[in-house]
Formats: C-alpha cells, sequence, structure tokens
C-alpha cells in the first residue's frame, strides 16, 4: 500500500507542463557554463584547478547525489522533493548570478547539480501516476524528453544571446522564475506519492553512493584529459571498492538506500545494461564528431554548430514518434530497430571519407544514432519504471539516470583510447613518430605552420574517428541482442 493525495486541479497535460519545464531547464544547465565559462573566468579570475572545479561540479553531484534523491523522493513523497528542491535551485541560481568569487560558483553549482538530480528521478516517477496508462505514459514520457532533449539543443544559443547582452550572471538568472512557478503551482497540480513504510533513511549508505560515484566519474574524466595518472588509477579504485561496500550493506539492511532486487530482475538488467552502452558509444563519440567539424574540416563553431542541426532535429523529433509508433506497433520490436538504426549510424563513422562527402556522410551518421536513441529512450525508460513498485519508481528513474551519466563518462576513456591508439599508429606510419594525442597535434602543426603535417595529423584523427565508430558499430550489435528479449522477459 502507498501513501497519495490528489491535486487541487486534476488536469494530466498541465501537470505534464510543470514538470516539464524544470527539466528544460535543468538540461539547459548542463550545457550552458560552456559559453558561459570564458567570460566568467576573465571576471572572477580562478586559478585552473577551480575553472575546473566550476565547468565539472554540477555534473558531478548530479551523477553522485541522483541514486541517494530518487529513494529520498520515495520515502518523503516526490511532490515535496519537487517543491523544495525547486526553491534551492532557485535561490542557488540567484545567489551564483551575482558571485564574485570562483568558490561561490563551485558552491551553488554543486547545490543545483543536488536539487537537480533530485528533480528529474522525482518527475518522471510522477508521469506514471499522473497517467496510468501505459501507452498514455510512454506518450508523457516522450513528451517529457522532448524538454529535455530541446533544452540540451538550444543551451549554447540561449548561453551565448544572454552573455553577449546581459552577461554571464543573466544565464543563472534565466531559471528562476520556472522554478519558482513550480513551487508555487505543484501543490495545487500535482499529486503526492510516497511509501507507507520506507523506514529510517541509512545516510552511510548515502555517503557510501555519493563517494563512490563522485571518484568513478572524477576518476574517468581525469583519464580523458591527463592520462593514466596516479591519482585517476587511485580514485578509480577507491570508487569501485566503496562501490562493493555499498552494495553489501544494501543487502544487509532492512530498509536499504537503494532495493537492488529491481537490478537482479533479468529485464531491468537488459534494459540497464542498454542504456549503459548506448550511453558509452554516444558519449565517446560525440567528441569525435565536434573535433572533425571545427579540426578536421576547419569550420567554425557556428558554422559546426549548423551542421549538427539536423541531429537535433532528429532527436527532437524521434522522441515524439517513438511513443506514437507504440500505440501502433510492439515496443520491443520499435526498441530493437531503433537499435539498428543506431548501429548503422556508427557504421558511417567508421567510413566517414576525407574529401567534402565527409560531411554528408558525417550528418547521416549523427541522424541515425540521436533518432534512434531519441525514439527509444522513452521505452527503455518506461521498461525500468514499470518494473518497478510504485513506491520504488522513483528509485528505478535514478537508476536510469546514473546510468546514463557514467555511460558518457566511459565512452570518453575507451573510445578517447581507442581513437587516440589508432591517430598515433597511422600518424607514425606517415612522419616516423607520434607522441600525445590529435590535439597536440593539431597546436603544433598550427603553431609550425607547416600544411603537409597538419594534413597527415587530420588524417590520422580520422583514421582514430574510423576505429571509434567501428568499435561502436560492434557495442551496437551486442545492445540490439540485448533488446531482442525471450517472449517470457517481455511480459
Amino acid at each position: 500500500m502507498t501513501t497519495t493525495s490528489s491535486p487541487r486541479t486534476r488536469s494530466p497535460r498541465v501537470a505534464l507542463a510543470l514538470l516539464a519545464l524544470p527539466s528544460l531547464l535543468i538540461a539547459i544547465d548542463i550545457s550552458v557554463m560552456a559559453v558561459a565559462l570564458p567570460r566568467m573566468a576573465a571576471d572572477l579570475n580562478p586559478t585552473p584547478t577551480e575553472l575546473l572545479w566550476m565547468n565539472d561540479i554540477y555534473g558531478f553531484m548530479v551523477g553522485g547525489t541522483m541514486v541517494t534523491m530518487g529513494t529520498v523522493g520515495d520515502r518523503i513523497g516526490r511532490r515535496r522533493l519537487i517543491v523544495v528542491c525547486a526553491a534551492v535551485f532557485a535561490l542557488a541560481s540567484a545567489v551564483a548570478a551575482i558571485a564574485v568569487a570562483p568558490w561561490m560558483i563551485i558552491a551553488t553549482r554543486a547545490v543545483m547539480g543536488v536539487a537537480g538530480a533530485a528533480i528529474m528521478p522525482a518527475s518522471m516517477a510522477l508521469l506514471g501516476r499522473i497517467y496510468p496508462d501505459p501507452k498514455d505514459s510512454l506518450s508523457a514520457m516522450g513528451a517529457y524528453m522532448t524538454c529535455f532533449l530541446t533544452g540540451m539543443a538550444v543551451a549554447p544559443l540561449v548561453g551565448g544571446v544572454l552573455v553577449e547582452h546581459w552577461g554571464w550572471g543573466s544565464v543563472f538568472l534565466m531559471g528562476v522564475p520556472v522554478m519558482v512557478l513550480t513551487v508555487v503551482a505543484a501543490p495545487w497540480v500535482l499529486p503526492e506519492f510516497r511509501a507507507p513504510d520506507p523506514g529510517r533513511l541509512d545516510l552511510r549508505s548515502a555517503a557510501l553512493c555519493l563517494a563512490s560515484i563522485l571518484l568513478v566519474v572524477y576518476a574517468l574524466k581525469a583519464l580523458v584529459n591527463t592520462g593514466f595518472t596516479g591519482p585517476a588509477v587511485v580514485a578509480a579504485a577507491v570508487g569501485v571498492a566503496l562501490g562493493v561496500v555499498f552494495v553489501r550493506r544494501q543487502h544487509r539492511l532492512e530498509h536499504p538506500l537503494v532495493d537492488l532486487w529491481l537490478l537482479r530482475r533479468p529485464g531491468v538488467a537488459r534494459t540497464m545494461w542498454v542504456l549503459l552502452l548506448t550511453a558509452l558509444v554516444m558519449g565517446g563519440t560525440s567528441l569525435f564528431v565536434t573535433f572533425y567539424l571545427q579540426s578536421v574540416r576547419g569550420l567554425s563553431p557556428l558554422v559546426a554548430a549548423l551542421w549538427l542541426l539536423p541531429q537535433m532535429a532528429s532527436m527532437i523529433v524521434a522522441s515524439n514518434l517513438g511513443p506514437w509508433l507504440g500505440r501502433r506497433l510492439p515496443p520491443a520490436r520499435i526498441t530493437a530497430v531503433c537499435m539498428a538504426l543506431m548501429a548503422t549510424g556508427f557504421a558511417l563513422f567508421a567510413l566517414v571519407p576525407a574529401g567534402p562527402a565527409g560531411l554528408v556522410v558525417l550528418v547521416g551518421g549523427t541522424v541515425l544514432t540521436t533518432g534512434g536513441i531519441g525514439a527509444a529512450f522513452p521505452f527503455l525508460m518506461n521498461d525500468v519504471i514499470g518494473h518497478a513498485p510504485p513506491e520504488r519508481a522513483g528509485s528505478a528513474a535514478s537508476f536510469t539516470q546514473t546510468a546514463n551519466e557514467l555511460g558518457i563518462a566511459l565512452g570518453l576513456v575507451v573510445l578517447g583510447t581507442i581513437g587516440t591508439v589508432a591517430y598515433r599508429h597511422q600518424l607514425a606510419s606517415t612522419v616516423g613518430h607520434a607522441d600525445g594525442s590529435w590535439v597536440d597535434g593539431l597546436k603544433q602543426a598550427t603553431d609550425q605552420h607547416d600544411p603537409a603535417l597538419l594534413a597527415q595529423v587530420r588524417d590520422a584523427f580520422t583514421t582514430g574517428f574510423h576505429a571509434a565508430g567501428a568499435v561502436s558499430f560492434v557495442v551496437m550489435l551486442v545492445v540490439l541482442g540485448l533488446t531482442v528479449r525471450p517472449r517470457a522477459e517481455r511480459t
């Protein structure tokens, strides 16, 4: 039995809009720092370490606290958590907008990350209560993800306009009205839902979960930026060890922070692997796409962004098209087709030619990969949340988001390493030696004004891109196999 309360107004569409608006702002906030950071650094004069934390702390806190906050919502009430965290997000955003020192940005972004990590799983879990019919719930999830993906897509443009005309503080202030609206309207529009006997929150488990995920994500980011250094390896080892301790503790507790029973269900376990692996290949190849457009093809950031518009449109359209098709076709069949489309897209990455046709092939690959994941993601989310008992839906939603965060970080390491190895091998075969990454090679060729070396570095990078695309294609074949589940698991 669960504890619920009905909102004073019964309008599912209004409730969906109220849940989707904060997701739009959270998505924008994830990406907008890349636009605001140069002006912010010029005004606040941070050290290199402070600059790194200003940029990364939000993502660290989102990934590190989402599992804990998803469980907290199940315990204290999802509407209550959304209201509290929306207020905290608005207050932290207002303080960040008037920050006068780097530590203020770091502290407020950390608080915003925790608040954002709480709002998203609670919102996705409430969608199942607002739309009890599975097909309606799937459509609502598609609309919710469309808002989130739209935020990710428009963040660079919105951030650029705001910073150019009103300064970097404006990128934080834009979220305040939306969060205030959420605080005021949620008690009238959203239902409340919480577990009747959740037990006491285990703070040790929360601390172990946070420390484990933070250390692992930090280690993965450090491996991308600095390679296999001692601190990165130690952080990874300690993070994994703390994760093992966390899992063992959950098995012993009467009221665990995370109910690992859900992950033992075969259908859910398969879906979580699909989410992790698709995030891995999408996150890893996105780095190559950006460098190919700007460093190999020599496009300006604006022109490169225009070439990425088709992939943004593809993802947004597909996130609505998938649920529409789900009313007419079996979801498992749609998901399998989406994974096959993604595999085809990664195959195109492995075949991007060096000539002008490379741009067309690249855009074709991005449209297929982003469209595939855009259409499949609502089904994958519903698959995990639908297997959870209602009182654990918030925890289940947080699992999916955490898998996505870890998958992206892991993809940058794995595919980045594979691409670097292929790049060095190709460059060594043409110039006789190859040290460092392709970024170092491009900088050296540019500084030396050596067109021949620049052409060889670009060709070597394209070879690395091909290797990353080929590995991603193989990974997607594995994912395709995971989506073709036995009939018994689909029921």
